[in-house]
């Protein structure tokens, strides 16, 4: 048996806070959920509370099950044929996210960065990279992020330091005045539902070293998310207000084309376009990995290098469809009332069944589990 390359537990809390990061860093999906007002910010306190909730089972399972691939856990607790089954939504779940990403970042780069740049070129631009780092090893991955995503953090809070004196804290009230409690707690759970990042935390748990604790990793991980997910949310609606957020495609994006800085730095958004268009494709390169990673358990290969190509071709083949390339059809696909939905399957339906069978065969599964770690452990 091949040895396991290790990752650090700051590693994999910068993959998933990296990861996910690049939507609200992108076009900030919170101001669309209900209650649609300058309330959003409450919104994203509460949705970090039914992030947890909603990754409950995926944790239990991850502590209980530890030491294997999501692969082996499935396949031990559900049995051969239903474990690669629920493997293959989760790896098609990672296939979609792969290239909905690829089509939202070559979109983006399209619009706001070179807009006269032909489609292929932008689709290789994003996806090239982030195949190169998926045929590594996961320490490469992780070892990125380290980098990638501290820098992206950083630009965070130089951004929002920077912007205070355009802020006007007036335009966040009234507060409370104009939502329920209901609507407040439907914006949260759409909003938590987005947070696909609990498969990093399962696949690549398997990879982190065993001093390190999965939950306090993953605790850690949800707070940095939650800090700088406000530090992205706060100045947008300090500046622009709630009704002109709502309209802008890339609200955080058009904030920093106001940010100055030493009353001579000007045009800084392009400081805020280095540091998200790395992360954007460290999170293809995070997912497609996941996504390949998954397939060749399934399929019994021996390397996921072959699926890395393959899926890297069939993205770019999707990308190129001009009826999918366009931004009413992203608009549409990130929407509310499409997103969350392809999310939870894989997020929540997958890792739920898992769980209670696993309550239900918790003496036969523990006993198998125990033989499987021992036999790693001679290898």
């Amino acid at each position: 048996m091949i040895q396991v390359r290790k990752i650090s537990s700051r590693q994999l809390l910068l993959m998933a806070v990296g990861s996910a990061l690049v939507f609200p860093y992108t076009f900030m999906p919170i101001l669309e959920a209900p209650p649609a007002n300058q309330d959003a910010w409450i919104v994203l306190l509460l949705c970090v509370a039914y992030i947890v909730l909603l990754n409950a089972p995926t944790l239990f399972i991850m502590n209980r099950l530890r030491g294997l691939t999501v692969n082996q856990a499935s396949e031990t607790v559900l049995g051969k044929a239903a474990g690669k089954a629920a493997c293959m939504v989760v790896a098609l779940f990672c296939v979609f996210c792969f290239t909905a990403c690829s089509l939202i970042t070559a979109l983006f780069v399209r619009q706001y960065i070179i807009p006269e740049t032909p489609v292929l070129a932008l689709v290789l631009l994003v996806v090239l990279p982030s195949v190169y780092a998926a045929i590594k090893e996961p320490e490469t991955i992780g070892g990125l992020a380290i980098v990638l995503v501290s820098v992206i953090l950083a630009s965070t809070v130089f951004f929002f330091v920077m912007g205070l004196n355009l802020m006007k804290p007036e335009l966040l009230q009234p507060i409370l005045a104009d939502s329920t409690f209901l609507n407040l707690n439907i914006g949260a759970f759409l909003t938590a539902a987005r947070y696909s990042e609990m498969l990093i935390f399962w696949v690549y748990s398997y990879y982190l070293v065993k001093e390190s604790s999965i939950t306090k990793t993953y605790a850690a991980a949800i707070a940095v998310f939650g800090v700088a997910f406000l530090m992205l949310l706060l100045p947008v609606l300090m500046l622009f207000g709630y009704e002109l957020s709502q309209h802008i495609s890339n609200p955080y994006f058009v904030y920093t084309r106001h940010v100055e800085a030493l009353s001579f730095l000007r045009r800084l958004q392009s400081l805020n376009a280095l540091t998200w268009f790395p992360v954007a494709v460290l999170k293809m390169a995070i997912f497609v990995y996941m996504a390949s990673h998954l397939l060749s358990g399934v399929f019994g290969a021996k390397s996921h290098r072959l699926f890395v190509y393959l899926l890297a071709l069939i993205c770019v083949v999707v990308c190129m469809v001009p009826s999918l390339n366009n931004a009413p059809f992203i608009e549409r696909l990130r929407s509310d009332q499409v997103f969350p939905y392809i999310v939870l399957p894989a997020t929540l339906l997958v890792p739920s069944i898992i769980t209670v069978v696993y309550l239900i065969r918790r003496k036969k599964v523990d006993a198998v589990v125990q033989k499987i770690c021992e036999s790693d452990k001679e290898h």
